[in-house]
């Protein structure tokens, strides 16, 4: 099954990024926000532009600095190496890392959790720009823009938490599948959370009899989302999904038992 312990964990070292941006913007841009942001007629006399633009150019470059990135690399690498761990226990298959398909899921997926990790402070300080500048320039009470803060503060939060919660499922899903058929599983069974979460097509496919048995597909030819995609455990939006290996044995057996459908394969 796949290991939540391992989104949780990596959810709490990226709120902890949030909230040490939140830190900056707090200490650096909100006191000229309430210094230079009393009205239209005060904003033209005192220069506010002349001063906001300046700190929050200083701010964006500070969260593109060497330092940002290597701590991006770092949150990701252990992130990617923890899921490893977690796949290899859960799946009861170990293959060495420099199987070459399992290092290409690694190495892909901590590039892609840097790109995600370092476009939080991207996003987050392009949109409290965008929210400081327009709504200045539009005479608007420096309380209400601190109050806009603070709920793109809350999204950015949000965004963190779905961050977490997505990679963890989707690295983890990749990972058991070359884990399975590095070792030679060409099936596996698809088992949901059994909760009121789990989509209905995603229970559709669990319990779905196919030539194989109950909920059990071919890797070479994954079931299909209600959008008529291939899909696999943990590929889809936030999907807790998992993937049991299903040997070559089981499946003679299930036909022997009468326990599949011919002619139906996803």
């Amino acid at each position: 099954m796949i290991n939540r312990g391992i989104g949780i964990q990596y959810n709490v070292k990226l709120q902890r990024l949030v909230r040490e941006i939140k830190r900056d913007i707090d200490e650096s841009i909100v006191p000229l926000v309430r210094q230079y942001g009393m009205t239209r007629d005060a904003m033209v006399t005192d220069g506010w532009y002349d001063f906001l633009i300046p700190a929050l150019t200083a701010l964006m470059k500070r969260w593109k600095s060497e330092r940002v990135q290597q701590l991006a690399a770092r949150l990701a690498g252990d992130f990617v190496q923890a899921a490893n761990n977690a796949s290899r226990k859960s799946v009861g298959i170990d293959v060495y890392e420099s199987h070459p398909e399992l290092r290409d899921v690694l190495q892909s997926s901590t590039w892609s959790n840097v790109q995600l990790i370092q476009s939080i402070p991207d996003q987050y300080l392009a949109q409290v720009q965008q929210l400081v500048v327009n709504n200045m320039r539009a005479g608007l009470r420096p309380s209400a823009i601190v109050d806009q803060l603070q709920q793109q503060y809350g999204v950015t939060q949000r965004r963190a938490k779905m961050i977490s919660r997505d990679q963890t499922s989707k690295v983890q899903g990749d990972l058991n599948e070359k884990r399975q058929r590095a070792v030679g599983f060409e099936y596996f069974q698809w088992v949901t959370s059994k909760d009121e979460r789990v989509r209905d097509r995603h229970t559709e496919i669990a319990e779905k009899l196919t030539a194989y048995g109950v909920g059990v597909y071919r890797w070479d030819n994954l079931p299909l989302s209600d959008k008529g995609v291939p899909i696999k455990p943990g590929s889809d939006y936030q999907c807790r999904c998992f993937a049991r290996p299903v040997s070559n044995e089981e499946i003679e057996r299930n036909r022997r038992n009468g326990k599949v459908a011919p002619g139906v394969y996803r």
